[in-house]
């Protein structure tokens, strides 16, 4: 039976990624990392300069990310239900998903700090409410 299950388009990298995206943002949003020295969050070069470009940039992270977990979890469903097998277009759509949601969540994120916060890591606008 786990064999089966396997080797079915329901099991493709689209639907555990937008999974794991939606968990992600979920904790993330709900259960803050504290401090920079924290083992979870959205951990980068301009992320960890201070403690406030820190929760800037793990609050952004978080609403990204469950933006781009549904959008790739709904991919994954469709490429589970249109392809009869896991075929190399099937492998190259769902994974390929996984990799675009990544890299915008990180190049949305870093551009938002970028903006956000000049070059001492002091806020260059106030914060939306």
């Amino acid at each position: 039976m786990i064999v089966r299950f396997l080797h079915s388009t329901y099991c493709n990298a689209a639907l555990f990624g937008g999974l794991l995206f939606l968990l992600m943002g979920y904790l993330i949003l709900h259960f803050p990392p504290k401090s920079v020295k924290t083992w979870y969050g959205y951990r980068t070069f301009l992320s960890t300069r201070n403690q406030e470009m820190w929760d800037a940039a793990n609050k952004d992270a978080a609403m990204i990310s469950r933006r781009v977990g549904f959008i790739i979890l709904l991919i994954g469903i469709c490429c589970a239900l249109i392809f009869p097998s896991q075929t190399d277009w099937f492998m190259y759509i769902t994974v390929g998903a996984v990799v675009v949601g990544v890299l915008y969540i990180t190049g949305y994120t870093e551009w938002m700090l970028t903006n956000e916060f000049d070059d001492d890591g002091r806020r260059r606008i106030p914060p939306k409410l």
